[in-house]
């Protein structure tokens, strides 16, 4: 596994995001603004990043959507490498974020234009 076991820093910086990220809910008409250029996505808020070891950055938001529900998004950078980040280390970051819901291919998509990997998870 790539990742590096977090510690109480980085740990404190996720407890911020996840704080931030309940406090600021996107709703589908703001997705459909920043598809549109007329809102900055979440992944431009240092509120919503977090920086963990390797030089991989997390961004990490939650959006209420009309037929899913409440959802996780998460955003993850390849590391200093360029590495994206393998499954494992997926699994690893959604626990520190709390998220305990198994992690599905369905869920993950690689962006190589913007070099993210995507991970949208519903909350139920």
């Amino acid at each position: 596994m790539s990742a590096f076991a977090f510690d109480n820093f980085i740990k404190k910086e996720i407890r911020k995001v996840i704080d931030y990220a309940n406090d600021n809910i996107y709703q589908l008409d703001d997705i459909l603004d920043m598809m549109n250029g007329q809102m900055d996505n979440p992944g431009t808020k240092p509120e919503h990043q977090v920086l963990v070891p390797i030089g991989r950055l997390i961004c990490y938001y939650l959006v209420d959507h009309p037929n899913k529900g409440r959802c996780h998004y998460f955003q993850i950078k390849p590391d200093v490498s360029g590495e994206y980040p393998d499954r494992p280390t997926i699994e690893y970051i959604m626990k520190e974020f709390g998220i305990e819901k198994p992690l599905l291919d369905e869920h993950i998509k690689i962006d190589e234009k913007y070099a993210d990997t995507n991970i949208i998870l519903s909350i139920v």
